[in-house]
C-alpha cells in the first residue's frame, strides 16, 4: 500500500498550544511532507496555535460548546465524531485526549483505533471526585476492547497497559520540536519550566532552592497557573522573593532556556515531558524527581543529569548544590544531555509511529 493510499484520522480536543496538540500537528505535517494522508479533526472549535501544511485538512464542529452547554454537547459531539469518521474512512483512527469520546464514536465501525494517553497511567483523571471517576473507570473497561493498539511514552505505562489491555503496545517517545539557537552567555539561574499546578511540583523546588548555598544565583519559573500567587508568597517567606523570578507564561522558552544554566524539574506526575527534552537538548544538565513515567526514559543517572525520589527535598538539594560547585561536572552532563537531540528527533521518531499504525491496520 503506497503511503498516499494510507489515510490517517488523528483525533484530539483543540490545537491550542500544549504538548499533546503540538505532537499532533508535527505528525499530521510529517504524514502529509511525505506524501501521506492526514486529518485532524477535533472536538472543540478554538483558535488554533500550530502551523499546518497545506495538505493538512482540519475539521471541526461547526456549534461552541458554550451554544449548547456542556451536557447536551457531549451528544453533539459523539455525532459530529462518528459521521467524520463514516465519511472519511480511514485505516487507522489515531485518538489523543478525551480518548473515550473517540472509542464510544467509534463502536461498531470497521476502523482500527490506536490511541496514546499523554499523562501518567496512573493519574486520577478527576481528583476529588470519586463519581466521576468511578464512571471514567468503567467506561474504559467498557470501552477497552474497542482499542486495536496502543502507543506508550515510556516503558514504565507500556507494561500497565499491557496489564490493561489485550492488543498490542508499542512505547514510542515524544518527538522533539525545533529547538531555536541563541548565542547567549550563560548566567547563574538554576530554570523551571511547567504549569504552575501541584503536578509540577514547583512548592518543592522553592524550597530546594532556599537551602541551597547559591550566592548571586537566581531561580526562574516559566508558567502560569492557578498555584503561582501561592508559589510567589512561598519564596516570600522563605525569604528568597527577590530570588525567584515568576516569568509567566512564555512562547519562546529557548530564549530563557540558553540563558541558565541548570534545569531543575520537580513534577510529581509526568506522561513524558517535552519541557525536559527541550531543555536538555539546550544543553542543561537536568535534576529531576523520578515520578512514575517519564524522567527515567530520559535521563541517564549520572551522565546527562540526576534523578532523586518524588518529595525527597534533601536529595534535591544535594545534587543542585553539586551542579552550582561543580562547573566542570555541570558542562559534562550539558553536553551529554545534548544527545537528546538525537535520540528523540521528529525524523526518527515520526517513522515509528506510522510503522505501528500500518502494523494495526492489518493486524
Amino acid at each position: 500500500m503506497k503511503s498516499s493510499d494510507f489515510k490517517i484520522v488523528i483525533v484530539l480536543p483543540k490545537l491550542t498550544c500544549g504538548g499533546t496538540e503540538r505532537t499532533a500537528a508535527e505528525l499530521a505535517n510529517y504524514i502529509a511532507g511525505t506524501g501521506g494522508d492526514a486529518t485532524l479533526v477535533l472536538m472543540y472549535k478554538k483558535e488554533r496555535f500550530y502551523d499546518l501544511h497545506p495538505n493538512v485538512a482540519v475539521i471541526e464542529p461547526d456549534i461552541p460548546r458554550n451554544k449548547l452547554g456542556k451536557y447536551l454537547y457531549i451528544f453533539y459531539l459523539l455525532s459530529f465524531l462518528r459521521s467524520q469518521f463514516k465519511k472519511l474512512k480511514p485505516n487507522v483512527i489515531f485518538a489523543l485526549g478525551y480518548v473515550a469520546f473517540t472509542l464510544f464514536a467509534s463502536l461498531g465501525l470497521k476502523t482500527k483505533v490506536v490511541m496514546s494517553l499523554r499523562s501518567s497511567p496512573s493519574r486520577i483523571r478527576f481528583p476529588g471526585n470519586r463519581i466521576l471517576n468511578k464512571a471514567y473507570k468503567i467506561s474504559h473497561r467498557f470501552l477497552k476492547s474497542r482499542v486495536d493498539g496502543i502507543i506508550a511514552q515510556t516503558s514504565r505505562a507500556a507494561e500497565i497497559y499491557i496489564r490493561r489491555y489485550k492488543c498490542p503496545v508499542i512505547v514510542i517517545p515524544n518527538f522533539l520540536r525545533e529547538i531555536r539557537e541563541y548565542g547567549h552567555e550563560r548566567e547563574n539561574l538554576i530554570i523551571n519550566i511547567g504549569h504552575c499546578s501541584f503536578e509540577k511540583g514547583q512548592h518543592y523546588l522553592i524550597q530546594s532552592f532556599s537551602r541551597i548555598n547559591a550566592l548571586g544565583w537566581k531561580l526562574v519559573i516559566v508558567g502560569d497557573g492557578p498555584k503561582k500567587t501561592e508559589l510567589e508568597q512561598l519564596a516570600e517567606n522563605l525569604g528568597i522573593r527577590d530570588n525567584v523570578i515568576f516569568t509567566g507564561y512564555q512562547q519562546d522558552v529557548d530564549y530563557h532556556l540558553s540563558k541558565s544554566k541548570i534545569f531543575a524539574f520537580s513534577s510529581v506526575i509526568e506522561g513524558y515531558p517535552n519541557a525536559l527534552i527541550e531543555a536538555m537538548a539546550n544543553g542543561l544538565p537536568a535534576v529531576s524527581f523520578n515520578c512514575e513515567a517519564g524522567p527515567s526514559d530520559i535521563i541517564s543517572e549520572g551522565t546527562d543529569g540526576f534523578l532523586v525520589e518524588v518529595g525527597d527535598t534533601d536529595n534535591f538539594t544535594g545534587r543542585l548544590q553539586m551542579l552550582v560547585d561543580q562547573p566542570e561536572l555541570r558542562n559534562r552532563l550539558g553536553k551529554n544531555a545534548l544527545k537528546v537531540k538525537q535520540k528523540n528527533d521528529l525524523g526518527v521518531i515520526a517513522p515509528k509511529y506510522l510503522e505501528f499504525f500500518y502494523k494495526i491496520a492489518i493486524y
